[in-house]
């Protein structure tokens, strides 16, 4: 497995289409950091950007092969189950890799570090959740990118405004009202997001394979 991931990243990476994922999410990072306050509303407001940014990345993950080439993968890669858990493992790298670049340089610079883990498990449950969410709007689930965009911004919508949404709204609610014992709550979070995420993954899996 870890030979397919690997090949999938450098595909994506030699295409460049993630510049623009992570040239937004660049641009999100300045508008709201570095922290001049609390370090954990800003933790929130950065994890929360990483929702679309993974749905964002995952999208490019899985459209960056033709379908022919894509056809090819799979045959020479052991069929489609394989080869499709190994983009969203590709997805989860990259998304990875921009909520630890974050995390680092957001506690840097507030030099607040007593809050890293905290803020470990709102950037790990937030990218998560992205790359959930982007396996249900992306190919061969969505085909059209017309209702990939809709439904995408759809999902941002719906886990911005619905109350106590996991992760985005609770996250956002929790930190705006500064709640006592934040650590348990957001583990609480933490627990709700995986096992949403779990349960988008295997929608997403179960229509992806009625459809290739």
């Amino acid at each position: 497995m870890t030979p397919l991931v690997r090949y999938l990243v450098s595909d994506v990476l030699r295409t460049q289409r993630w510049a623009a994922p992570l040239l937004a999410y660049l641009a999100v990072l300045l508008i709201i950091g570095p922290p001049t306050g609390p370090v954990l509303p800003t933790y929130a407001m950065a994890s929360a950007a990483l929702v679309p940014i993974g749905m964002w990345v995952t999208v490019v993950v899985m459209h960056n092969e033709e379908p022919q080439q894509a056809a090819i993968t799979m045959a020479v890669n052991g069929g489609f189950n394989r080869v499709w858990l190994a983009k969203v493992l590709a997805a989860l790298v990259f998304t990875g890799v921009l909520a630890l670049v974050s995390l680092v340089w957001l506690t840097a610079t507030s030099v607040q570090f007593q809050h890293i883990g905290v803020g470990a498990v709102d950037f790990a449950m937030t990218a998560l959740t992205g790359v959930a969410f982007g396996t249900l709007i992306s190919r061969p689930v969505m085909p059209k990118v017309a209702w990939t965009v809709l439904v995408g911004l759809g999902i941002c919508f719906a886990q911005l405004f619905i109350r106590q949404a996991p992760p985005v709204n609770a996250l956002i609610d929790l930190y705006a009202t500064d709640t006592p014992g934040a650590t348990s709550t957001v583990m609480l979070i933490g627990v709700e997001s995986v096992v949403l995420s779990a349960l988008v993954i295997f929608l997403a899996h179960r229509v992806a394979r009625t459809r290739v």
